[in-house]
């Protein structure tokens, strides 16, 4: 018997050539502003080219985008190439990279990670400039060295820069992308546009509509209604962005980077916000959280939740007497003491649902001024023309620019520079949508006050019968109109049950105004007519007052 027939159980020899030639490549930088670079186009031309030198096949392509190297499970695309491994029954014979630590830079872990690849999957990495791959014991070592070597590298590049970048943020500087509604000026910027011999960040045009928001917020304006105008205006902002806005204090000159180490610092950028107005939208959000009300109204205490507390500022609470049908509301905070809702027979004081509508009836205007109300909210409305001005000036901007942008499409398209025609005419319909639009809302803005006869008279009559309105309708709408008068809320001195009010909604200020110069007038037996423009300079109308 000869031993031909026991070879094939012989070990050692020369194996087969390897049978298996497909291949993935995954390409990466290491930031956003690298995407803009040829670094990427280059690693793929390199990788392909390496392929085919050697006979490979490319059976996918992963990354093409910036993913950070000192993360793994953080990476998207890579994690997607390593689960595709995993997971697929046809394994790749390698893995191609323009260098190693495209890879990884996480060190043990890194080293980790591709031990599982080569040992239990059998797929290797091979390094398509220097030629290095780990199908050999002494290329796995000496890949594994690398991937080290690229985590220590990362180690020691940190040590030297995150001192220097310490001591930017510590002088008042800012440390990367400024955030929504700032332009940064530098000598590390990409935008040539944006290039200066010293870090500078000012308000851009979005930031300039970002700043009317702060003021709409301190006004008393909900999240949603900003959202609205904003869009209105061509600024498109979801609401979880718009609160991180609310909590940002770079908006109010602070900075509060984590490279600080738990201390703040002021910032050398202009402010979207003075430091006093954050302040007082973080009182705002905490009054208010998430943005909306649960509530649980009882209607024979509308004021619950609404009126403050004048000695602690805590909200008053309805609580009910349940043995004697009677209802009070309460100071949780200073424990100022309680107050009836209602003034009954056995009542010693008005209660303070009572004394609220008595507050009302002084807001109201009376017949004979209303020619006097009427004269001085025509002058309020022009006032408001600045604004929608303001506005429209800003809507014109943005529509020259898409008419603009609309011109160079076509234009592309007629030189061939786009050759897709569904593509062409997708882009041009999105273009044409959104010219539509801010003509329709240039149209609103130009009308918006420009025959103010028919608000006024809801004004008129709305002023004239307040007090009327509240003591009538459910507990919603006097909700409402308590919200609409009395826009920063109120406060109850409950030792002297007496209002203290904040800020009232400019109508009816107007209307107290007007009374009160009317009853200067008498005393002095002289004329009345419209109140001076410096009454209501610097209020702005509110826009519920039509919205009851």
């Amino acid at each position: 018997m000869g031993l031909e027939q026991f070879k094939a159980f012989a070990k050692g020899g020369e194996k087969k050539e390897e049978t298996n030639k497909n291949v993935m490549i995954y390409t990466r930088v290491s930031s956003k502003d690298q995407e803009n670079n040829k670094s990427l186009k280059t690693q793929l031309e390199q990788a392909t080219k390496y392929a085919e030198q050697h006979g490979y096949i490319i059976t996918s392509k992963f990354g093409g985008t910036y993913e950070s190297a000192s993360g793994d499970v953080t990476r998207k695309e890579f994690m997607k190439l390593i689960n595709e491994i995993r997971t697929t029954k046809n394994k790749p014979f390698a893995i191609l990279l323009n260098t190693i630590n495209r890879f990884s830079r996480t060190g043990a872990t890194s080293v980790t990670l591709a031990h599982e690849l080569v040992e239990k999957y059998g797929v290797h990495l091979i390094d398509v400039t220097t030629g290095k791959n780990t199908i050999t014991a002494d290329g796995r070592n000496e890949i594994y060295l690398e991937l080290i070597k690229s985590n220590q590298e990362n180690l020691d590049r940190m040590k030297n820069t995150i001192p220097g970048m310490e001591k930017l943020i510590d002088a008042g500087n800012w440390l990367g992308k400024a955030p929504r509604g700032y332009d940064l000026y530098g000598t590390k910027v990409k935008n040539f546009k944006l290039h200066h011999s010293c870090q500078k960040i000012v308000l851009n045009d979005e930031g300039k509509l970002l700043q009317k928001a702060w003021q709409w917020k301190l006004q008393g304006e909900k999240d949603y209604m900003i959202i609205q105008r904003l869009k209105d205006l061509g600024l498109k902002i979801s609401k979880q962005s718009l609160s991180d806005v609310w909590r940002n204090t770079f908006y109010c000159g602070i900075s509060s980077h984590k490279m600080l180490k738990g201390e703040v610092r002021v910032g050398n950028w202009e402010k979207m916000v003075s430091e006093q107005d954050f302040l007082m939208v973080q009182e705002i959000l905490k009054e208010n959280k998430f943005g909306y009300k649960q509530d649980k109204s009882n209607p024979n205490r509308p004021l619950n939740g609404f009126v403050k507390c004048h000695e602690c500022g805590n909200k008053l609470t309805g609580y009910e007497v349940k043995a004697k049908n009677l209802h009070y509301y309460k100071c949780q905070g200073c424990k100022g003491g309680s107050i009836n809702a209602d003034t009954t027979s056995k009542s010693k004081q008005e209660g303070a649902n009572d004394l609220f509508f008595e507050l009302l009836q002084q807001y109201e205007l009376n017949e004979a001024l209303k020619a006097a109300f009427n004269a001085q909210l025509k002058l309020t409305y022009s006032m408001l023309n600045d604004e929608s001005k303001s506005d429209n000036q800003i809507l014109s901007k943005e529509l020259l620019r898409l008419e603009e942008d609309l011109k160079k499409l076509k234009r592309r398209y007629a030189l061939g520079e786009i050759d897709d025609k569904d593509i062409f005419s997708e882009l041009k319909s999105e273009y044409e949508e959104k010219i539509n639009d801010f003509k329709q809302k240039l149209e609103m803005t130009d009308s918006k006050i420009s025959n103010p006869d028919n608000y006024i008279k809801i004004s008129e009559e709305i002023v004239s019968n307040i007090s009327n309105y509240w003591d009538s309708e459910d507990v919603e709408t006097k909700k409402r109109i308590q919200e609409l008068v009395f826009c920063a809320g109120l406060s109850l001195d409950l030792k002297n049950r007496v209002y203290l009010t904040e800020k009232v909604n400019v109508i009816f200020s107007i209307s107290r105004d007007i009374t009160r110069v009317s009853e200067r007038a008498n005393k002095k037996r002289q004329p009345i007519s419209k109140l001076p423009s410096s009454v209501v300079a610097g209020t702005r109308l509110e826009r519920a007052t039509f919205g009851l």
